[in-house]
């Protein structure tokens, strides 16, 4: 499973848990103003983490039930918490009785009184519309909304957790739930509450751009982190225990108590830490899009929350209800609330760096056009529910209607949710264009262009996909060639702007530096392009000829095998940093796709090199095999074979045999110096050299030393050959030769039970290595059975997977078992020998075999 995945799976079981939450909390406080005449009141007020009463309201006293007292149970139940007074006090009505015992064996009777006096005011409505309703509504909506489109993005999830943190800041009233609701709802708020100051505090840490005294010195940041965490982990099970069974948490709370008044200065601390570094980021960022982008959320942050802060504050002050104030400062102040969330919302979101009045005018338009496609949506349903509701309630509906009702309703709802995406979609296209989703349409050409090869096609559709999400009528993409930058693909132009930039230029060098997008101010004396040493008057006018606003290097690891540059937007905006960003996203995969396209183009063309070499080396194989005996001479008496086995396309291995005057037979095998191409050159001068001396004849030593030397003459002087030549005389039976430096053949006899072993060493050193070499002829008369293997050192040298080699003793067994054996078999069998001993270890040097085998019914004429 995907990271995507998993945090989207933990994003829905969070909101669940969120929204049912919210759902029964909003529920209740609205149902509890609307029913505040028929609500009982609390009769006392208990001291904290105690049983005992701290005071008394007038239908307590009058019970008999006096300050000092101890709560020893409820309705007949032990009293362990302020649960078990919530859950029976909502239960019960104004003028019902509570039972209660605060001495032994003791049980009184109280008639509660209601929770107010007449219907809600409107300031009532007022706080528990916005504190209770839609502020956490709104909070919660907008947190998960925003990590739902940035699932990835740290930023949204401490945005969701600011949210959530805040939509808790109102008073908890959740101890009459029952079961394991009250304890989730305990803890859920108790956590939030006690961490809100750490989410202000990361948040104005990280956003929109890390603290650079964080970078610096990050452990001041986890401490306070620590310190709030545990502080909160302590109050939360204190809470929860003062809740369920106070006597648990007792202890715990005298321990925690002194550290009350640091715990409150350390989270006011953390708070202020939102502001100051949000301030210093405002007051130090060289960027404006930054700069806009924190006057706005500190101007939002001021605007929502100072009222309130000044009520509360007024509050703590003076020692009385904060909210008891003229509506006309209430309402406002609570209004002004809206703001907070709103802001942290669109600042992460649209993440542009605009002007107030823009954000107003286009926040409010796409609010009433697309937003209210969704309201409408939404009536809608509601009123086919309602429909329903009242089909199916009157008395005696059929089972049949049922269903009719069941399925058109279902039919319509689905109609109605595909109609408004639709609608949706083509206010988006017709209207607001600027509302599409940047980031998925960039993320998405980020995907293609992974895989676009060809140049032109790359190009075209980066600038028109770049042109079209964010509206910029002019998008040039200038690349690499011959050691200078030219315009390879632009829209908006009449056809390429003549430019070139240097591969030196101060424009590119920059690009080079900064390795992010640049913009471009002209105008601005103290923008870079302005700088001394920078770009010349010359660069100057060819941004000017490009009319360019940003410039967004394609990088590709080290290189930069191009750049973008972008114009005005249609709507005159800045770039935000937002945009810069998806920007920077997308001329990296360019970057890198425009080094694969300009790799693949190479690639491709050393592939076809690479094919017309193959195939000569192919022709060379070829022309090689026909170098090899294409048919072997009839010999009386004699059966006789060879093979050759390169380990490249070509070798340097020979073997050779001739059909000389006399019914005669000559036998060669030569190992020429080296592999590849220059060994089968040389093996092919050899083979020539020895058929031209054979057909003058002579003596063998006198003709080798021939083949010596022209070898010598034709090749350079670290070329060299080891060679074996014989012949043999079917009459006697006389096999004459020359060993020039090779490995001795090897005649093996049978006499008896015996087998006998005979080397043809004779002979001199190698060919064509010394200009005036001279050989010495030798002879063996061979007898009927007699097997020879002659080989190279391909054969005996063959190594397995440990680079332990073969040997001509390891030759020499499996030999002696081929007895009887023809030629071509003979030679199959010392090949596999090869073959199993190197197990599968690749093959290192060429392998070349000729075996003799004189037959037994042979008659000596």
């Amino acid at each position: 499973m995907n990271r995507r995945v998993v945090l989207r799976l933990f994003l829905l079981a969070l909101f669940l848990f969120a929204g049912a939450y919210q759902a029964r909390y909003s529920a209740g406080a609205v149902v509890d103003l609307m029913r505040r005449a028929e609500r009982a009141r609390s009769p006392f007020t208990l001291t904290r983490l105690s049983s005992e009463i701290a005071s008394v309201r007038p239908e307590a006293a009058v019970a008999g039930i006096k300050e000092g007292d101890h709560l020893l149970s409820v309705e007949g139940e032990p009293y362990t918490g302020l649960a078990d007074l919530a859950v029976p006090l909502r239960k019960a009505r104004a003028g019902d009785e509570l039972r209660v015992s605060v001495r032994e064996g003791e049980e009184v009777r109280i008639r509660l009184a209601p929770a107010g006096q007449g219907g809600p005011r409107i300031a009532d409505w007022a706080v528990v519309s916005v504190l209770d309703v839609a502020m956490p509504v709104l909070c919660l909506l907008l947190g998960f909304w925003v990590t739902a489109l940035r699932i990835e993005d740290p930023i949204a999830w401490l945005l969701l957790a600011l949210l959530l943190s805040f939509s808790q800041i109102t008073r908890e009233d959740v101890a009459h739930w029952e079961g394991w609701a009250r304890t989730a709802g305990i803890h859920y708020h108790s956590i939030l509450v006690t961490t809100w100051a750490i989410w202000m505090m990361l948040f104005g840490i990280h956003f929109p751009e890390r603290f650079p005294l964080d970078r610096r010195l990050p452990w001041i940041k986890w401490s306070f982190v620590a310190l709030l965490g545990a502080y909160g982990a302590l109050q939360t099970i204190i809470v929860v225990g003062e809740h369920e069974q106070f006597t648990a948490v007792a202890r715990l709370d005298s321990l925690v108590r002194p550290f009350g008044v640091p715990g409150r200065i350390l989270y006011m601390v953390a708070i202020s830490m939102y502001f100051m570094c949000l301030g210093v980021k405002m007051g130090t960022t060289r960027q404006r899009d930054a700069r806009r982008r924190l006057v706005l959320l500190n101007t939002g942050t001021a605007i929502s929350l100072m009222p309130t802060f000044l009520l509360a504050l007024r509050g703590l002050v003076f020692g009385v209800d904060p909210f008891q104030v003229p509506e006309w400062i209430l309402i406002p102040s609570l209004m002004m609330m809206f703001l907070f969330p709103l802001t942290l919302a669109y600042v992460i979101v649209v993440h542009r760096a605009l002007d107030v009045r823009v954000v107003i005018r286009q926040g409010l338009q796409y609010a009433l056009a697309r937003r209210g496609v969704a309201v409408l949506q939404a009536m809608t349903i509601l009123a086919v529910i309602g429909v329903m509701f009242l089909l199916l309630s009157r008395p005696g509906t059929r089972r049949v209607e049922i269903l009719a009702v069941l399925g058109t309703g279902l039919s319509f709802i689905v109609f109605m949710g595909r109609l408004a995406e639709s609608l949706r979609k083509w206010i988006d296209r017709r209207f607001f264009r600027e509302a599409y989703d940047t980031e998925r349409i960039f993320s998405d050409l980020g995907e293609q262009v992974r895989t676009m090869v060809r140049t032109g096609p790359l190009l075209e559709t980066v600038a028109s996909r770049i042109s079209e999400s964010l509206h910029v009528p002019q998008v040039a993409l200038l690349v690499e060639e011959d050691g200078a930058y030219r315009a390879a693909c632009a829209l908006g132009y009449e056809g390429l702007p003549e430019v070139r930039f240097e591969a030196g230029a101060a424009t590119v060098e920059e690009l080079m530096r900064a390795r992010e997008p640049l913009r471009v101010f002209i105008d601005d004396p103290r923008s870079w392009v302005n700088r001394v040493p920078g770009p010349d008057e010359s660069e100057r006018r060819m941004l000017r000829c490009l009319k360019t606003q940003v410039l967004v290097p394609l990088a590709a690891n080290e290189k930069l095998p191009g750049f973008l540059s972008l114009g005005a937007k249609m709507s005159e905006e800045p770039f935000s940093r937002g945009d810069l960003r998806l920007l920077q996203s997308v001329a990296i995969q360019t970057g890198l796709a425009l080094e694969n396209s300009r790799l693949t183009a190479a690639i491709a063309s050393e592939v076809a090199q690479r094919e017309r070499l193959n195939r000569e080396v192919e022709i060379a194989r070829e022309v090689q095999e026909r170098l090899f005996p294409q048919s072997l001479p009839p010999v009386e008496g004699l059966e006789y074979g060879g093979s050759c086995r390169p380990a490249l396309w070509v070798g340097g291995d020979y073997f050779d045999f001739l059909a000389l005057p006399q019914g005669r037979l000559g036998i060669a095998i030569a190992d020429v110096s080296g592999k590849g191409i220059g060994a089968a050159l040389l093996m092919a001068s050899l083979q020539a050299s020895l058929r031209g001396q054979t057909i003058q004849g002579g003596a063998l030593a006198e003709m080798i030393a021939n083949v010596s030397r022209l070898v010598y003459d034709a090749s350079p002087d670290n070329r060299y050959a080891t060679f074996f030549y014989a012949r043999y005389d079917p009459v006697t039976r006389e096999l004459d030769y020359v060993n020039a430096g090779h490995c001795p053949p090897i005649v093996m006899r049978r006499d008896g039970g015996r087998l006998e072993i005979i080397r043809l060493k004779a002979g001199g050193t190698v060919v064509g290595l010394f200009p005036g070499s001279t050989f010495k002829e030798a002879a063996v008369t061979l007898k009927p059975g007699d097997l020879v293997v002659a080989y190279t050192d391909g054969i005996s040298e063959a190594l397995n997977t440990d680079d332990e080699e073969w040997g001509e003793e390891a030759l020499i067994a499996p030999a002696a078992a081929c007895d009887g054996l023809g030629a071509a078999e003979t030679i199959q069998r010392l090949m596999h020998g090869a073959d199993s001993f190197a197990a599968g270890a690749p093959q290192h040097d060429d392998m070349t075999l000729v075996v003799l085998r004189v037959l037994q019914e042979h008659i000596r004429a």
